[in-house]
This record gives structure tokens, C-alpha cells and sequence, in this order.
């Protein structure tokens, strides 16, 4: 009982713009206190994991990432929506959600020895590569034509991870005297900048049209396209165990370094 409800209160948190899963978490501790370590602990992990899921909900229904790791899902569940298609866009991505957290347990339980170990070999070449391939996986986000408008979107993007102060030195960058910008730009004002402003701004412009709500025909997909795209929700599941290992890198990289793949 105690699972389903901080994964119920995690998709609500999640589902909601500009209430992270960290912030779920944060806020949601207080009703551990009074639980054993192991069902705090369970109830904590349900929340994230929950909240990271919830935050499709937003992205596929309004365009707008409710997390950080569900801002890849916009590009495509958005779109289905517009069709009509909105249940089936949430049935995909709530069964390969649940895969996945299947397989990533499955690696932690089995091979977290082995997974600490090559965390621990991450030094700040890796990282710098790793950065690099960010970049160039952009370019992959868009047409091939077009490629160089995502290489430029990943250089603008590590530009913006540029601005607060260096953490060796303390010394501000980019800050403009304002003390605001010392902590520097977060995730998801970023996000709801670059996918909410636009989204609202269209709806604006739009004519509205009334019209009668369709209801969602189908939510829970069949097992033959589940095993059609059975391939790409291994491959994610595994980018996600293998970038998630990696000390400092969360799932929002892990949602587009998927996309791309």
C-alpha cells in the first residue's frame, strides 16, 4: 500500500511542470520519518522513480516536460496526441517506463559491484568526451540536411552550463553581476522556457476551435506492437543503466542520448 501510494503521489509530482522528481522527493520525505529504514527507503525510490514517469504525462498532453527526462518524449508523444493518438502514446511509454525499471533493478541486483567499479574510472577525459558525444548526438535529432542546427543547439546548450560560478575556482562566469545566476540555469526553467513558452505562444495564436473531446480509445498497447518496438525499449534500458552508472549524469541525458540512438 505504502509502493502505490509514493508511486501515485511521484506521478503527480512528476506530471506537473517545474515540480522535479528531486523536489518530489525532497518534499515528500517528511512522511518517511516515521517508517523503518527499508520501507523509507522503498517509499523514496518510488516517488522518483514515479515522478520521472509522471512527467510524460505532460509532455505527450500539453508539450510541456513535466521532468527533465521527458523532454525527448515531447518531440513524438505531442504530435500523436494532435492525432487523437494520446492513449497510445501513453501506453508506450508507460510500458517501456516499466521495463525499463524492471531491467535497470535487475542490473543493480545482479552486477552493482561491477557498475560501481566503472563509475569509479570516470575522470574528467571521460567526461569531456562524453560531453563531445553529447554534442554530436544533437545533430542526430535532426535531419541529416539539417545537422548542423542541432550541433549548434548543443554547443548553445553547453554555453548555458557555462554561466554561475566555476566550482574550482568560485570564480562567476556569465553572470552579469547578478547574484542570481551564481547557482546557474537549471534544467527545467530551461525546459520550460525552450517547450512551454513556444507551446503557449502557439495556442495563442491559434484559432480555437470548439469541438466535442475525443475520448482515448486504447491506452494499454497490444502485445504485437509491444514486441515490434520490443528492440528499441532494450536498447534505451540499457543506454539508461549504462549512462545512469555514470557519477553527475542523470536521465534527462539519457532520454535523448536514447532518441538519438
Amino acid at each position: 500500500l505504502i509502493l502505490f501510494g509514493a508511486v501515485l503521489l511521484g506521478i503527480i509530482f512528476g506530471a506537473m511542470p517545474g515540480l522535479t522528481a528531486t523536489l518530489g522527493v525532497a518534499l515528500l520525505a517528511t512522511l518517511t520519518y516515521g517508517m523503518d529504514t527499508s520501507t523509507s527507503m522503498v517509499a523514496l525510490l518510488a516517488i522518483y522513480v514515479g515522478a520521472i514517469y509522471g512527467g510524460s504525462y505532460a509532455s505527450i498532453l500539453i508539450n510541456i516536460p513535466g521532468t527533465a527526462a521527458a523532454a525527448a518524449t515531447a518531440l513524438d508523444g505531442y504530435p500523436l496526441a494532435c492525432q487523437g493518438k494520446a492513449g497510445k502514446a501513453l501506453g508506450l511509454t508507460t510500458t517501456a517506463s516499466a521495463i525499463g525499471t524492471f531491467i535497470g533493478m535487475l542490473f543493480v541486483i545482479t552486477m552493482a559491484p561491477l557498475i560501481s567499479a566503472f563509475a569509479l574510472n570516470f575522470t574528467s577525459f571521460e567526461f569531456f568526451l562524453l560531453a563531445f558525444f553529447g554534442i554530436i548526438i544533437s545533430g542526430t535529432l535532426t535531419s541529416h540536411d539539417l545537422a548542423y542546427k542541432g550541433w549548434i543547439a548543443g554547443f548553445l546548450g553547453l554555453f548555458m552550463a557555462c554561466v554561475g560560478r566555476d566550482q574550482l575556482q568560485f570564480y562567476p562566469r556569465f553572470t552579469f553581476g547578478l547574484y542570481e545566476l551564481d547557482g546557474g540555469l537549471e534544467v527545467v526553467p530551461v525546459l520550460i522556457g525552450a517547450f512551454g513558452i513556444p507551446q503557449i505562444i502557439q495556442v495563442l495564436k491559434d484559432k480555437v476551435v470548439s469541438g466535442e473531446a475525443k475520448r482515448f480509445q486504447r491506452i494499454l498497447p497490444e502485445f504485437t506492437e509491444i514486441f515490434r518496438h520490443s528492440k528499441d525499449i532494450i536498447r534505451s534500458s540499457l543506454i539508461g543503466v549504462g549512462i545512469g552508472a555514470i557519477p553527475g549524469i542523470g536521465e534527462d541525458i539519457a532520454g535523448w542520448v536514447s532518441y538519438g540512438a
